[in-house]
């Protein structure tokens, strides 16, 4: 039989260009093609069926500013740089390049640092291009550099295409993406030469100059500023505009950073062992340090900039160099006698740079250059540390904007913007949202949430809905008991359980004193396998003669103190070895410093929905609309996580969640490590036929009539190699077990940079957010197909951002004022919370098990603080698939992972 097939590349998609994370960079593998005798073609990126119109009018603002176009021709050209540089020299090349062509529409040009230009018109030059040399000076020295920059005129594109786009007035649905491109790169010119610009390709960020004040621990300073991007929706451009906040190293002396790093004020304050070769530290700080671009201050002739490879494990004084002439002496004395210099910080390591790391100078003697930004992971602490900083209320980050806007742009002056003839609105964008109607939330009574909170522990007399039944049980105490004396933590533990009796658990009484297991000298593994049998022996007791006992506790208390991998070790041992429920509490929460008010609530909720309880529903007959009715219905989520960015090797982790009951309640997990930065989950089939049993044997035979996919981390570039081929891969699942299933997939998305603020704060919360239920399907969202955004929590720090949603394929033909309110409602479904939470429980599971899932392989892979969530980073650097272990088959039962 043939296959019919057709390419889903080039599609528009997302709330214009740029939203979203990067999973895994381009692929050279053929282009995926989507076999329409599996999938229906008609079904694919659906156009939005209406806009919807349930709930409250709500008038806002977005982050977005009108752009208009003229429909002309625009000429690109290709740039042959010899010999090849990186792009900050490219571009000062280019500047030289445009004084040297000297007609206006090379003045005017825009070029993106690389191999692109793109003029306004017609650049004088025959139809071979042209070539012309350029001579660079590098700062004060006498050093030259000759380049020759070669210029072709390669193709002609036309503007109007993208009006015919964004009105949906073409049959090519494709994204007009090389002149979205121009506009990139026209908005970014002026901003490019005032601020230090990340991505340059685009130059889309933008930072303001250092600022003492926003200094962080670890040797960093962090830059304010703002980043920009050309989006599109129906019949517009807008140019989206959000506040940026990023580190970078600190600049000057290169000691006073080393001495940061060590969060000491001088650099003699460092312990001299902190930078020894071999240690941790020192591994920490070549590694800290590695790419940073540095000036000698030694001399001022000659070659003045580098580029730290590392850190030598030698010093001064030990490390021997060879002179020309054949004699040696050491680096303390060849400074010395060649510039009269005393090394004044023996300790500290020489510095490698050169291309291969052969030239050493020692630190005291090297600058930090300005404007570099540091690449690497945040620690806890220094996390932090920008949330304080980078967290401001809705009307600050408002006025932010505004004033990147005027700054960037130069109000409604800009001369190149006018040379092109691109105009560019002054206000945010208005756009009109409507507030939804939140359900009621029912456990033992009915509970209305305001704003989209409940807050369980002013609810005193409602109970869980399903409360569980815990009899097996015990405390395994982790490190230092002199930290976790007996007394605190029986007074702890008597606080939660009451909690949990108040919720309706029921709880076996059992001496506490017995209860607890401290480690002593045993291992972890040895210690659960103690609090389990411990568990099961005073179990016994309590139960009559001849009862039979279950093969494992039903919960273990892990207490442990902060720091280590204590937790991943919990955690591998509990769940891929010994099947046991533990629930991880760090010490600081006991008496006489803990527990804080809501701490032993929000336990409760883990402990129940772990033990096989369920908290809160929301009743799917009254309150989920398309969901209440008699067709058996799985909620699946899914998400990627991928290795550190910059990290050799490492594997990317996919998980996929699913419902498995009535209520959308409780969830199952299953989790499949795959090879480093593959954004496509490559096991989808297996994991979703897995979870269709699972269902089945839960439903008594039954599988369920239609699947409602979210999936989370895939950007608006991969919609069509990643997303839809996970469609592909999904109805094949269905296929092959033999049932007609109905899907509809969603791609939902917070990693995106459009805000919202309420033009009268009287219709926003009291720190000024939009309110949760708040949803947007116009004005901002993509000219034609079927997506919006959703905000569905309470504000608690900074400014709200709404969830993108983003339909590309639905077999179940949902209304927006349908498919809207079960996304909002089932917000409200998430187990560890008495709150709606931003994006649907069955994506946040996918987080929570992605997460977990880098605890799976022997000794952990770096503390949980090191360990990286949905955001594209973690903790693994070199660890290969086969050395992570599966989950047991009784933890998969079960929701061990919330």
């Amino acid at each position: 039989m043939s296959s019919s097939s057709s390419s889903s590349r080039g599609r528009g998609g997302g709330a214009g260009r740029g939203s979203g994370r990067s999973g895994a960079p381009p692929s050279s593998a053929p282009a995926f093609e989507l076999d329409f005798n599996i999938v229906e073609q008609a079904l694919v990126r659906p156009k939005r069926p209406a806009v919807g119109t349930r709930g409250k009018k709500v008038r806002m603002f977005a982050n977005s500013f009108s752009l208009s176009i003229p429909d002309k021709n625009c000429y690109h050209y290709d740039v042959d740089i010899r010999p090849e540089t990186l792009p900050p020299v490219n571009r000062r090349i280019f500047e030289s390049w445009k004084a040297a062509q000297g007609s206006l529409p090379a003045k005017i040009a825009v070029y993106d640092g690389r191999k692109n230009l793109y003029a306004p018109d017609k650049i004088p030059m025959s139809e071979e291009g042209e070539e012309i040399q350029i001579i660079l000076k590098e700062g004060a020295s006498d050093r030259e550099q000759k380049f020759t920059m070669k210029v072709r005129q390669v193709a002609v594109i036309n503007m109007e295409r993208v009006h015919r786009f964004i009105a949906n007035d073409t049959k090519d649905s494709e994204v007009p993406r090389d002149a979205l491109t121009i506009l990139d790169l026209l908005l970014a010119a002026r901003p490019n030469t005032l601020f230090t610009a990340v991505n340059k390709k685009t130059g889309s960020s933008f930072y303001k100059a250092y600022e003492p004040r926003f200094n962080i621990s670890g040797g960093l300073n962090l830059r304010q500023g703002w980043k920009q991007s050309v989006k599109y929706t129906y019949k517009e451009l807008l140019l989206n505009l959000d506040v940026a906040c990023t580190a970078f190293y600190r600049s000057g002396p290169l000691v006073d950073l080393v001495a940061g790093f060590f969060n000491k004020t001088r650099v003699q304050d460092v312990n001299p062992r902190q930078v020894t070769g071999g240690t941790i530290e020192f591994q920490r700080l070549s590694k800290f340090l590695s790419n940073v671009n540095v000036e000698i201050t030694y001399r001022d002739s000659g070659r003045l900039k580098y580029k730290i490879r590392g850190l030598s494990k030698q010093t001064p004084d030990k490390a021997i160099i060879s002179r020309d002439d054949g004699t040696k002496l050491s680096v303390s004395d060849y400074f010395s006698k060649e510039f009269n210099l005393k090394i004044q910080c023996p300790f500290l390591p020489l510095v490698m740079c050169g291309n291969e790391g052969q030239v050493l100078i020692p630190m005291e003697f090297l600058r930090v250059k300005e404007g570099q930004r540091h690449l690497g992971k945040l620690s806890d602490v220094q996390t932090a540390d920008v949330i304080k900083i980078a967290a401001v209320a809705p009307p600050e980050r408002q006025a932010r904007i505004m004033e990147g806007r005027n700054l960037l742009h130069e109000g409604e002056a800009d001369p190149l913007m006018k040379a092109w003839g691109v105009t560019m609105k002054s206000q945010m964008k208005q756009v009109e949202g409507r507030l939804l109607q939140g359900p009621v939330v029912t456990g033992s009574l009915n509970v209305t949430p305001q704003n989209g909170a409940y807050d369980l522990s002013k609810q005193g007399a409602c109970k869980f809905f399903r409360p569980a039944r815990l009899e097996f049980w015990a405390v395994a105490v982790f490190g230092d008991t002199r930290n976790m004396p007996f007394d605190a933590m029986s007074d702890f533990v008597t606080q939660l359980f009451k909690e949990c009796t108040n919720r309706g658990m029921q709880i076996s009484q059992r001496p506490l004193k017995e209860m607890i297991v401290p480690q002593r000298r045993g291992t972890i593994e040895e210690t659960l396998i103690e609090a389990n049998k411990r568990a099961l022996e005073f179990g016994a007791k309590a139960l009559p003669a001849g009862t039979a006992l279950p093969a494992v506790a039903q919960l273990i208390i892990c207490v442990f103190d902060k720091g280590g991998t204590t937790y991943d070790e919990i955690k591998f041992f509990a769940e891929t070895k010994l099947s046991l429920m533990t629930q991880c509490i760090q010490s600081r929460h006991l008496p006489p410093r803990g527990p804080k008010p809501g701490v032993c609530t929000n336990l409760a909720l883990k402990l129940n929905a772990k033990v096989g309880g369920v908290n809160m529903i929301v009743d799917p007959v009254k309150q989920l609309n398309i969901l209440g009715k008699p067709i058996p219905t799985m909620i699946m989520g899914a998400d990627v996580t991928h290795p550190p960015a910059g990290a050799q090797g490492g594997v990317s982790i996919a998980s996929v969640v699913a419902s498995m009951d009535s209520k959308f309640a409780e969830y199952r997990a299953a989790i499949k490590v795959q090879g480093p930065r593959e954004e496509i989950i490559t096991d989808l089939n297996v994991m979703t036929r897995e979870h269709l049993l699972q269902f089945q044997q839960r439903a008594k035979g039954r599988l369920p009539d239609r699947v409602i996919f979210f999936r989370d981390g895939v950007s608006e570039g991969q919609f069509g190699e990643v997303a839809l081929q996970e469609v592909q891969n999904l109805k094949k699942a269905f296929r092959d077990i033999g049932h007609q299933i109905k899907l509809t997939f969603l791609v939902v998305n917070k990693r995106h940079s459009h805000r919202f603020f309420c033009q009268d704060q009287r219709e926003g919360d009291r720190k000024g957010n939009v309110m949760a239920g708040t949803v947007i399907d116009s004005g901002i969202t993509h000219p034609f197909e079927f997506d919006f955004f959703l905000n569905s929590h309470q504000g608690l720090q900074g400014t709200s951002r709404a969830a993108h949603y983003h339909v590309l394929y639905d077999e179940n033909n949902f209304t927006p004022d349908d498919l809207q309110e079960v996304c909002y409602r089932m917000c409200y479904l998430f187990a560890r919370a008495s709150r709606s939470v931003s994006i649907v429980p069955a994506v946040y599971y996918a987080h929570l098990m992605a997460y977990r899932a880098r605890c799976y392989r022997p000794g952990g892979v770096g503390g949980s603080s090191e360990m990286a969530g949905s955001s594209g980073s973690g903790g693994i650097d070199s660890a290969g698939i086969d050395e992570f272990h599966n989950v047991t088959n009784e933890m998969k039962r079960t929701m061990f992972f919330t």
